[in-house]
């Protein structure tokens, strides 16, 4: 089950890495700075999403909003929630057009999460959801699925995970949403459900999915 946990010696390290190039803090600073929850659900994802989106924009609103962002993340890495909340919120209304507010608005969510304020993030993804360039779409799902499975509402994780998969840009973070997927309808008590998922992932010949696949067929079967 996915947990907010903080890791700020780390994050802070990486803070001090960060160049003034705006397309570097847009890539690598999720990657390096991401939390557990990040990257249980796709942290990595996110960080190529964000590549697109920065394409995407002009060369002035990019860099305003990576110099938002930058500020933004002082706060966080050194665990100080309330006041990394409400910066965040800040990047995240006034760019949220960009690679960055939107990942703002990601940070955001789990700042909220980390402060056990599971449905103010559940509803701060939702609102970034609305809005969001499709290649940010599949994370901000997961997460918002992570937000459900703190709050134990296991049908509820699975409903989204199904979203994030249905609307997942690469291959290998669709297979790992719907694995997701299937674990949380099998913790819901829906194992029906979850095997149609891990038949299909059984099939995927040459997928790291495919061996958890089989073993979890193996335990739905073994229940019956």
């Amino acid at each position: 089950m996915a947990q907010a946990t903080r890791s700020t010696g780390s994050s802070a390290g990486s803070s001090a890495s960060l160049s003034d190039d705006p397309i570097e803090n847009a890539t690598t600073w999720l990657q390096s700075n991401s939390k557990p929850l990040l990257m249980a659900v796709g942290g990595v994802a996110i960080a190529a999403a964000a590549v697109m989106v920065y394409r995407s924009t002009t060369a002035s609103t990019r860099a305003k909003a990576s110099a938002a962002l930058y500020e933004a993340q002082t706060p966080f890495v050194q665990g100080k929630l309330p006041e990394a909340q409400k910066e965040l919120e800040k990047v995240a209304t006034r760019f949220s057009g960009t690679a960055s507010g939107q990942q703002a608005a990601v940070l955001l969510g789990q700042v909220l999460y980390e402060q056990n304020k599971v449905d103010d993030g559940i509803k701060a993804l939702e609102k970034a959801l609305a809005s969001a360039s499709p290649e940010f779409k599949s994370s901000i799902e997961a997460l918002i699925a992570a937000g459900y499975e703190q709050k134990k509402d296991m049908a509820k994780a699975a409903e989204h995970y199904g979203k994030a998969a249905a609307v997942a840009p690469f291959k290998t973070e669709k297979y790992n949403h719907q694995a997701s997927q299937a674990r949380s309808l099998m913790a819901a008590g829906k194992d029906a459900d979850a095997k149609k998922i891990w038949e299909e992932l059984a099939k995927l010949d040459g997928e790291p999915i495919q061996q958890e696949a089989n073993v979890r067929l193996g335990e739905i079967a073994a229940k019956s």
